[in-house]
């Protein structure tokens, strides 16, 4: 878990209940950052003019901030990098070779079946036992 909370982040409170409602139905819970200690996170809330002192263990960074977009690219960039550098390879093997015109024969596109989206019922279709 991220605690890396900085004065100006907007952030949401995340109470300990279950199910927790989804977060356009809470915006009472989104809030900034004023000020952080060793255990606290000082928010204001802006709807309902309140400042609370929240665990850290409590509040999550807002989804849509930008923080919490920089957060979640740094956890996946490797394999953005990794699945980009495959597709080029495989579109660089079929211009180079001339081994498939066509898409779902050869080799370039048994490459392209690693690279999209299972959901797709492509994934490793070209694998065989």
């Amino acid at each position: 878990m991220n605690y890396e909370f900085e004065i100006g982040d907007l952030v949401v409170y995340n109470p300990s209940m279950i199910p927790l409602p989804p977060l356009i139905d809470r915006l009472e819970d989104i809030g900034v950052v004023r000020g952080v200690d060793d255990h606290y996170v000082h928010i204001y809330f802006h709807s309902i003019s309140y400042f609370a002192e929240i665990l850290k263990w409590g509040v999550t960074h807002h989804p849509l901030s930008p923080k919490s977009i920089r957060l979640n690219m740094c956890a996946v960039l490797t394999d953005v990098v990794a699945a980009v550098e495959a597709r080029v390879a495989a579109l660089l093997f079929s211009e180079r070779t001339g081994v498939t015109g066509n898409r779902g024969f050869g080799p370039a596109d048994i490459l392209r079946a690693f690279l999209e989206p299972a959901e797709r019922g492509r994934k490793h279709i070209y694998i065989r036992d």
